[in-house]
C-alpha cells in the first residue's frame, strides 16, 4: 500500500519538476541532482545502517518505498526547490520555502512511521525536520559555489 504511495508521489515530483519553468540550464539541474543524491544516499546510509538509529522494515515493499523516496522523492525536491527560489525571490519567500519544503519531505517520514516502513530507536523526529533545512540550504550553496566555479573558469579563458 505505501509503495504505491510513495511511488505515486515520486512520479508527482518528477511531473512537477518537468512541468515546471525552469530557471537554471540541464546541466545544471542535473549536477545539483547528483550532488543531492549523494548527500541524501550518504546520511541515510550513516543514519538508517550504519549507527543504526533509525531501523528499516524488512519488507520488500516497505524497503523499495523507503529507497524510493531516498533516492528519487528528496534530491527532485531539491532540484524543484532551487528551480522555485532563484525566479525572483525575496529573503522572506526563500525562508518560507525553506522551511515548507523541509516540512513536505518531513510528513514523508511522518507516513513512512504510520505505515511502519520506519522505526525510530535512539532518534527524533526534529533532527529530521532539521536535516531537510539543511539539505535545502545545502541546495544553495552548492549551486552558488558550482555558478562560482564556472563564472572563474569562463573568465580564465
Amino acid at each position: 500500500m505505501f509503495f504505491v504511495i510513495f511511488f505515486y508521489f515520486a512520479w508527482l515530483f518528477a511531473a512537477i519538476f518537468y512541468i515546471q519553468p525552469k530557471v537554471i540550464s540541464k546541466a545544471e539541474n542535473m549536477i545539483i541532482f547528483l550532488i543531492m543524491l549523494v548527500i541524501s544516499i550518504h546520511w541515510n546510509w550513516i543514519i538508517y545502517e550504519e549507527l543504526i538509529l533509525v531501523s528499516i522494515s524488512k519488507s520488500t515493499g516497505d524497503y523499495l518505498s523507503f529507497l524510493i523516496f531516498r533516492s528519487v522523492i528528496v534530491p527532485l525536491a531539491a532540484i524543484i526547490y532551487i528551480n522555485i527560489i532563484l525566479k525572483n525571490t525575496t529573503r522572506l519567500k526563500t525562508i518560507l520555502v525553506t522551511f515548507g519544503g523541509a516540512f513536505c519531505l518531513f510528513v514523508f517520514i511522518l507516513l513512512a512511521l504510520a505505515g511502519e516502513i520506519i522505526e525510530m530507536k535512539h532518534w527524533n523526529l526534529i533532527f529530521d525536520y532539521l536535516y531537510f533545512v539543511l539539505y535545502f540550504c545545502a541546495v544553495l550553496v552548492i549551486h552558488y559555489v558550482y555558478v562560482a566555479t564556472i563564472q572563474k573558469e569562463g573568465n580564465m579563458t
